[in-house]
């Protein structure tokens, strides 16, 4: 029965997350940061089965070994 509870809280801890995405989302005048919110929303609501995707649009050529990116190093 623990184990029940426990996913119950789990999952309404994702849901409260991706509300709160949901509401960064609706706050931010930037169209790339807004568009992340929502995505990262739908991650956590299950509401995709894909896994979320960082770095979207960057060549991995331009990122070394440690996920870091090479030009803000300049």
């Amino acid at each position: 029965m623990a184990h029940s509870e426990n996913d119950r809280k789990s999952e309404l801890e994702r849901l409260r997350l991706a509300s709160d995405l949901r509401q960064l989302a609706k706050e931010t005048s930037d169209p790339d940061l807004r568009e992340h919110w929502e995505r990262m929303a739908r991650q956590w609501s299950g509401e995709v089965e894909e896994p979320a995707q960082d770095h979207a649009g960057v060549d991995d050529a331009e990122v070394d070994d440690t996920g870091v990116d090479k030009d803000l190093d300049e």
